[in-house]
């Protein structure tokens, strides 16, 4: 069979299914069928960061709580007015009083802490407390400026 044979039949029944629903009478569509073609079609224009946490994917919802959790730590670690490896002497602290099953996991924090306090010179951890006061700001700032960008785009009618 020749290729160009079939491409010429696949615009001949193009061209036909064409002109038949041109020659069908209009009609208007049920409101059942109307408002779930609508809805179809929002709830694919959703941008991606519109949609619920559920809808992400479980890579990326694990990243995110990784993410969320070492922010978390790292605010407390700024805000607190503990040295480095205090802050995870207090973490271990804690962590141990929630019971027995945390005690392990309580040592190896402080174990932890321990080593990267006497580890790491002293301008290594005010370096680092600024980076992350300085990413934290940056983060605000994004933020904050994609709030703006949203409330402006919201403002501006625009189907985009």
């Amino acid at each position: 069979m020749n290729p160009n044979d079939l491409d010429h039949r696949h615009a001949k029944l193009e061209a036909d299914v064409h002109r038949l629903a041109r020659s069908l009478p209009l009609r208007p569509a049920s409101a059942s069928l109307e408002a779930r073609v609508l809805a179809a079609v929002a709830a694919q224009r959703a941008p991606r960061g519109v949609r619920s946490f559920e809808s992400w994917s479980p890579f990326m919802r694990g990243a995110f709580l990784v993410a969320a959790l070492g922010f978390a730590v790292a605010s407390v670690w700024l805000l607190l007015p503990v040295p480095f490896g205090e802050v995870w002497t207090v973490l271990g602290d804690a962590l141990t009083r929630v019971g027995s099953r945390s005690t392990a996991l309580g040592d190896a924090v402080q174990t932890l802490g321990r080593l990267l306090f006497g580890a790491l010179p002293e301008w290594v951890r005010v370096w680092g407390q600024l980076a992350l006061l300085t990413f934290g700001a940056i983060y605000v700032a994004t933020l904050a400026a994609g709030a703006a960008a949203w409330r402006w785009w919201q403002a501006d009618g625009s189907t985009r």
